[in-house]
């Protein structure tokens, strides 16, 4: 009783963090999409996070830091991962910070569905509608059916949509390897898989300036640590609370937005961040209610 509680606050504080570490990378990736291009945001954040995940992976897994269980879901990990990092680096670049922020989350909904039939996570009356809730916060952030609607938002939802994929499979990675090698092997195939590409044109590789270069080595620094939070999370949490304790990053990244890039909000779009945060509220009262019972 006391252990289920206490396992779901250290998972939420892991969570949280990674959270916070993820505006972070939202912050550098809104920057560097100004200046460079996909290709070379993709090589260099991936390249840049291996020191770090490889250090960790060894002090964690010792000589078997390389050893994965489930070859399988690993494989769906890497190409969900490469495919939501792809759409989501797009939604950022095309639309507002809080915008596509707001976008990604409503994988929640999608997770929703799917933990139940590949995870077998008991998905309650209760949960289900604060998803949805949560998801109508989503609508109310977005905003469709203003005039400002942008066709680009199909970058946001098909981030959401790997996102969802992505948590499943984290989550059962979580039951078989270790969240250190997880996090190592994902980021190294993410580098040989866009490293084939610039070989096969290597037009697409920019020497970025020192500016962007230091902006560059930074991310790769802020994802080696977000991505040993966020898999750790999946470790403590089903993927249905992970998702949704993620909405709490909407109102943070609008916030961060109007501060850094002048980005506001509407009323109906605070209305919908604030739908969001409650939403996220209820999901973890009631999952900390169930443990204690």
């Amino acid at each position: 009783m006391d252990k289920s509680l206490g396992k779901l606050t250290k998972g939420t504080l892991i969570a949280l963090s990674g959270i916070l570490f993820g505006i972070a990378i939202s912050i550098v990736l809104k920057i560097l999409t100004t200046n460079i291009n996909l290709i070379t945001i993709l090589f260099y954040r991936f390249l840049f996070s291996l020191p770090l995940l490889i250090g960790f992976a060894l002090f964690a897994c010792g000589s078997q830091f390389y050893l994965v269980r489930d070859k399988l879901v690993m494989f769906l990990r890497v190409v969900f991962g490469i495919s939501g990092l792809v759409f989501w680096i797009l939604a950022i670049k095309a639309l507002s910070l809080g915008l596509a922020t707001a976008l990604f989350h409503s994988s929640v909904l999608f997770v929703s569905f799917l933990a139940p039939i590949f995870l077998n996570e008991r998905t309650t009356v209760f949960r289900f509608l604060a998803s949805l809730t949560g998801f109508f916060g989503v609508f109310l952030i977005t905003n469709p059916l203003s005039d400002n609607f942008s066709i680009s938002v199909i970058f946001g939802v098909c981030s959401a949509i790997c996102g969802a994929c992505l948590s499943v499979s984290l989550r059962k990675l979580g039951k078989s390897d270790h969240p250190a090698t997880v996090a190592l092997i994902y980021n190294l195939f993410g580098t040989v898989a866009v490293g084939l590409v610039i070989i096969a044109k290597p037009t697409l590789l920019v020497k970025p300036s020192h500016e962007v270069f230091s902006l560059l080595v930074i991310l790769g620094i802020l994802v080696s640590i977000t991505q040993v939070l966020l898999t750790n999370a999946y470790y403590f949490l089903d993927a249905i609370i992970v998702s949704c304790l993620g909405y709490l990053r909407v109102p943070f990244a609008a916030l961060t937005a109007f501060i850094l890039f002048s980005e506001t909000l509407s009323k109906v779009e605070i209305l919908g961040a604030t739908v969001i945060v409650v939403s996220s509220c209820m999901i973890l009262f009631q999952s900390s209610k169930q443990n204690t019972i």
